[in-house]
């Protein structure tokens, strides 16, 4: 049983985009399913911190009280690899409930 939820935050300030972040976490709570697997999408448009941005701490449950804390499936499958998704950083997110099996995991370069 999977919920996928998607989305495509503002080009904006730290502080839009986390509180963006909170409300992603309280759709998520409110729409999942009991016993689901979360897997959450989308363009978060991080550029102030990329990975370490207050939006997604937020969502890993590192910043902020985060119900449904997530982790980035790239991550996990390659923990130090370049996960450049924009000159600069990483904007894009594939994010799964801690601990979901993650067997693969690659950013696509040749079509960007």
């Amino acid at each position: 049983l999977v919920d996928h939820f998607n989305t495509h935050l503002c080009v904006c300030d730290e502080g839009t985009l986390q509180r963006s972040a909170r409300r992603l976490g309280e759709v998520i709570s409110m729409h999942r399913r009991p016993g689901s697997v979360v897997i959450l999408t989308g363009d978060f448009n991080v550029f102030g911190g990329f990975e370490n941005s207050q939006a997604l701490r937020y969502l890993r449950g590192e910043y902020g009280n985060n119900p449904n804390p997530l982790e980035d499936t790239f991550r996990v499958f390659s923990p130090s690899g370049n996960g450049e998704t924009f000159p600069g950083g990483k904007i894009d997110y594939i994010m799964a409930d801690i601990g979901t099996p993650v067997y693969a995991a690659w950013i696509d370069r040749e079509t960007v």
